[in-house]
């Protein structure tokens, strides 16, 4: 009884602990080492530049990193499953020279900040990604894992359709999770790429319960989900569990875009009603136009209490035309909305850049602290103990 009482209250915190601070939080983006490392593959210089740039977001009061540690197919750490990034080795045939990750989780915990896992469990890249790793002693799936891959649109997928591909996943993560004491687990991209997806077979061969394709597709989905939480939690029942879906969950009023759950055959919702979720950052990747304040309420109408972090676009200045008063002024939208925890940015470059724009919201940041009582020391398993003296 003991032991079923402090798992529920570790379950109990980890849900707690992201709301107990307003979250500023950030991408931190490796895949083509966009933020970081660029092109820089010592380990000397890496850790500089990395410091660097957690000193800067420090100053920004940002304490929520949101890593990438997973791309296509290839990862951030020294995996027996899928090689590591040529992004970071510079060599596709390589394995890291130094602990990546651990030093990532150390220094974000240097500056109080909480240290998430970015992964992406399906999308492998094109075939020119997979050869890079072709003489690696750690195959890249799309030739390790042929059978549960799929082509579409140019790059290959693992076909959530197929039981197989979530036992491989899991054996990934699990990995992951057992090694590192990440803060939490954060799921991108976890998802259908498009619904012209090629998966006619799996759908054929595993669909048991004679759903129609949409609804099998979310169902497969889902499933991939619940037992990743369940993985997670009975490795480290502290560890957040969380994901950063495509902005409009479904449609509202005349809006007219790309849904989760139409278009991607993603249910968020789902996730969070079935009990296996403790974070949802949706990517709200939208002005006012497309409905930015209108679908953010969808999201607080739906998240049952689990903190809400609004995800935004700081890269559409460059990209969109945008100027810093629109980010300013979509920050001040969701943090007036009670239900949400805090905001989070795409990504550490569109904060941290040289461009007039972003030097503007960088300002911003610096002067406007986020609100809420810093949390001390995790110790959660020591603070669960106390309840049950």
């Amino acid at each position: 009884m003991k032991y079923l009482l402090s798992v529920a209250l570790l379950l109990l915190l980890s849900s707690l602990s992201v709301a107990a601070r307003e979250v500023r939080g950030v991408w931190l983006t490796t895949n083509s080492g966009l933020d970081w490392p660029g092109n820089a593959y010592d380990e000397k210089t890496q850790k500089k530049l990395l410091c660097d740039m957690l000193d800067k977001l420090q100053d920004a009061h940002f304490n929520m990193i949101l890593f990438q540690v997973q791309a296509n197919g290839d990862v951030a750490w020294n995996s027996s499953i899928q090689p590591a990034m040529a992004a970071l080795t510079g060599d596709g045939s390589k394995s890291l020279s130094y602990d990546l990750c651990r030093f990532v989780i150390k220094e974000c915990h240097k500056r109080d900040m909480e240290c998430h896992a970015w992964i992406v469990p399906f999308r492998l890249g094109s075939a020119g990604n997979s050869a890079k790793y072709s003489s690696n002693k750690v195959k890249h799936p799309v030739r390790s894992k042929q059978g549960l891959c799929v082509k579409y649109n140019g790059a290959y997928y693992l076909d959530p359709g197929n039981p197989d591909t979530r036992d491989y996943l899991l054996s990934l993560y699990r990995e992951l999770v057992e090694k590192y004491d990440f803060d939490g687990i954060n799921l991108d991209y976890t998802r259908y790429p498009g619904n012209a997806f090629p998966d006619a077979v799996s759908f054929k061969k595993y669909n048991p319960k004679k759903l129609k394709k949409d609804d099998w597709r979310r169902d497969n989905i889902n499933t991939f989900v619940a037992d990743l939480y369940d993985m997670v939690k009975s490795v480290r029942p502290g560890m957040i569990v969380g994901s950063a879906p495509i902005g409009t969950y479904k449609n509202v009023k005349h809006y007219g875009n790309s849904t989760a759950y139409d278009t991607f055959q993603q249910d968020p919702v789902q996730w969070i009603e079935s009990g296996h979720h403790d974070l949802v950052i949706p990517q709200m990747y939208w002005d006012e136009k497309f409905g930015y304040s209108d679908h953010m309420t969808t999201w607080v109408n739906s998240v049952d209490g689990k903190p809400l972090v609004i995800g935004l676009a700081p890269y559409k200045m460059l990209e969109g035309g945008w100027t810093s008063d629109v980010v300013v002024s979509q920050i001040e939208k969701a943090l007036a909305r009670q239900e949400v925890s805090g905001v989070c940015f795409f990504r550490a470059k569109h904060v941290l850049g040289n461009e007039p724009q972003v030097k503007a919201l960088y300002r911003y940041l610096v002067k406007h602290k986020p609100k809420g009582k810093k949390r001390g020391k995790r110790n959660k398993v020591e603070s669960v103990e106390k309840f049950l003296e």
